[in-house]
């Protein structure tokens, strides 16, 4: 925000230079961004923080700079009352009153339309703002001073002489001062007169209430609007104004009646107009606000205890008219201008931003250590502890998608994706039901920039309707995306290319280390979006489906330079089944014993079933399962596969004889017979 020094000075009479003025501002937070030096005046380019709307007008930054430099502030010229004229009548009328909690009106005839003088063109536009015409420049001028946006309509263009601040009707039409015909809905506040909207309130003026060269009788508006309503409306009809920008950071409901009293004053001044009295619609006077303030409570939150009496001056140079209560306790009125400041904290951080914060000590505090939570408590941490142990680094993606990213990573039968009312862009509309997608243009733009070696994983949230009507529901999801090398290049080692085995072990460590011994089955099939061949999915035993993972679909690996192998895991699906039991072992003190199996089995069966099978076969110590070996093509037949198992039994008491380890191994033959198309080589 651009502020003129010369205008300050003239409320906060300050005597030093521009430097010493954005010195004060910027230890109070205001960071004064750059010093613009003209002939006559310099400019201060101000970042005012969302917070702090007061500061968005002369005025409120003067108060600033004379509570920072101990200035007293110069008193507004008074306003003289203007007496009753013929004709000067008009109604208002608040028809929603909880957008528009306060209005006020006045009329000021005889105006007449030109130029501006040169002062007012300088200061107007040296604030950023472009001049137009003596009454318009007039709104200007209030705005840069108060920082509350007023509108001036033509009167004699309003129908009925009257003023309704209402809803839009469904498929009302207004023309605003930029040209474009609006399509209303009840959502909208507007400003009407007694036969259609001639403004959008808070934000845009109708073109047909327009100053123009001709207007003789200006009807001035100063109001106040709930800001969300103002926030709202601007962003579904894709306007952004002066208006807006101050309306929806929230406005001083005192204001309007300092904002009119300067319009009449300049429109006499600039335009020879003559005011008429104010109207001043106010339903429901808002109260002032009372806060407490405990002076143990400054020493707790800042680390050191200030002298009472500065903190008593503090904020009587803040304007809080601070009052002294026994035991400790200041009591403050909350001026209308600062919204921001609700409860004992605030006014905490106005005591420490006016002393200064250099003067706040700097020691180490003793904070007591959180204790870790369980795995079983905090899940996504768990996962992620898992995933970077693994070499993948985390990334964050937007929780908004566009239509199609997600096509093909859902079950088909799933629920529709939320759609947002008021989307930032076409391609972030809907909510993602999937993480996958996000991590798929992470892995796009890795490829694109020259890194061919990516390993990435996010976990967070994803968006599902349980049926229709409803908010969506949030499911905690863990995904991964994988291409290119499957480990490190090393001189040593041959470089390898990331392939199933690598994506399906991850999948099983992750699962494993939230649920040991978990009985999720891996089956070959997955999701349109993955490749048919190359692809599983894991369910639990009641069905649910826990994890997905495979390499991408070749349709959708084309817009990629290396293959893309990617997974996602339903957290809250895995946790929703008790873990089982996990019992203690100790180390074998014998050496093992193992004993190889060769199978033949059509390559659709999975290994869980066969280890299912062969698990359940009593075994004289304790026995374990890997596959040390997978073959396929000829002599076999198509579509078969040969595994070999070995089979470790670890003896803990005794060593075992060979007649009780034969008759442990006929048994697993037995076992592997009784399983559909699986048999023993050779058979």
């Amino acid at each position: 925000m651009l502020f003129s020094l010369e205008w300050l000075r003239s409320i906060c009479p300050v005597a030093g230079a521009a430097e010493e003025v954005a010195r004060a501002l910027t230890a109070r937070g205001l960071a004064v961004d750059a010093i613009l030096r003209g002939l006559h005046d310099a400019v201060l380019d101000v970042d005012v923080p969302a917070n702090r709307p007061d500061c968005l007008g002369h005025h409120g930054l003067a108060r600033e700079i004379g509570a920072a430099l101990g200035v007293a502030l110069v008193p507004a010229p008074a306003a003289g009352s203007p007496s009753p004229a013929p004709g000067d009548a008009i109604t208002v009328e608040i028809e929603a009153p909880d957008l528009c909690a306060r209005y006020t009106a006045r009329l000021v005839r005889g105006v007449r339309v030109g130029p501006s003088p040169s002062r007012v063109v300088e200061r107007i536009e040296s604030c950023g703002l472009r001049s137009i015409n003596n009454v318009v420049d007039a709104s200007s001028l209030v705005l840069l001073e108060f920082g509350l946006p007023v509108h001036f309509f033509d009167a004699e263009r309003l129908a009925g002489r009257a003023i309704r601040v209402r809803r839009a009707a469904p498929g009302e039409r207004l023309r605003t001062l930029d040209g474009t015909e609006r399509v209303l809905d009840p959502t909208i506040l507007v400003i009407a007169d007694a036969e259609h909207p001639t403004a959008l309130a808070g934000i845009l003026g109708g073109a047909g209430s327009e100053i123009g060269p001709g207007t003789r009788e200006v009807l001035v508006e100063a109001a106040w609007f709930h800001p969300a309503s103002v926030r709202r409306t601007a962003r579904a009809l894709g306007v952004r104004t002066d208006a807006s920008h101050r309306f929806e950071r929230g406005a001083d409901i005192e204001a309007p009646i300092a904002a009119q009293q300067l319009a009449a004053r300049l429109l006499a001044e600039l335009a020879h107009g003559v005011p008429a009295p104010v109207v001043d619609v106010y339903p429901a006077p808002r109260p002032r606000i009372m806060l407490a303030l405990r002076l143990a409570r400054i020493g707790r939150l800042l680390g050191y205890s200030p002298d009472p009496e500065r903190v008593l001056a503090c904020l009587a140079a803040l304007g809080l008219a601070p009052r002294a209560v026994d035991g400790g306790t200041v009591e403050v009125t909350v001026p209308s201008w600062r919204i921001d400041l609700e409860r004992e904290e605030d006014l905490v951080e106005e005591v420490a931003r006016h002393l200064g914060y250099d003067v706040v000590p700097v020691s180490l505090a003793g904070l007591p250590h959180p204790a870790p939570r369980p795995c079983e408590e905090d899940p996504e941490e768990t996962v992620r502890s898992l995933l970077a142990a693994l070499g993948f680094h985390e990334a964050f993606g937007y929780a908004m998608i566009g239509a199609a990213e997600e096509e093909g990573f859902v079950p088909a039968d799933a629920p529709p994706a939320a759609r947002l009312a008021n989307p930032i862009a076409d391609p972030l509309a809907y909510l993602r039901r999937s993480l996958l997608p996000g991590l798929l243009q992470a892995i796009d733009t890795n490829q694109r920039r020259g890194t061919p070696d990516v390993r990435l994983f996010e976990v967070g949230r994803a968006f599902w309707f349980e049926s229709r009507g409803k908010r969506p529901n949030e499911r905690r999801l863990a995904a991964f995306a994988w291409s290119g090398a499957a480990r490190p290049v090393h001189w040593a080692d041959p470089a390898r290319e990331v392939s199933y085995p690598d994506v399906a072990g991850v999948v099983e460590h992750v699962l494993a280390g939230l649920r040991p011994g978990h009985a999720a089955t891996a089956r070959a099939r997955a999701p349109a979006a993955f490749h048919p061949g190359r692809s599983a999915t894991w369910s639990l035993p009641n069905g649910a489906v826990v994890a997905r993972a495979g390499a991408l679909h070749p349709a959708r690996q084309r817009r990629f330079e290396r293959p893309v192998w990617v997974a996602e895991i339903d957290l809250d699906v895995l946790r929703s089944v008790p873990a089982p039991t996990v019992r203690f072992s100790g180390v074998p003190r014998l050496s093992p014993v193992s004993r190889d199996l060769s199978l033949q089995m059509p390559r659709e069966r999975a290994f869980a079933d066969v280890a299912r099978a062969l698990g359940a076969v009593p075994a004289p110590a304790s026995a374990g399962f890997e596959v040390v070996d997978r073959y396929e093509g000829p002599p076999l037949a198509p579509g078969d596969v040969s595994i070999t198992v070995r089979v470790i039994l670890s003896p803990e008491e005794r060593t075992l004889v060979e007649a009780e380890i034969e008759r442990y191994r006929q048994a697993l033959v037995a076992a592997i017979g009784a399983i559909g198309g699986v048999r023993l080589r050779g058979e």
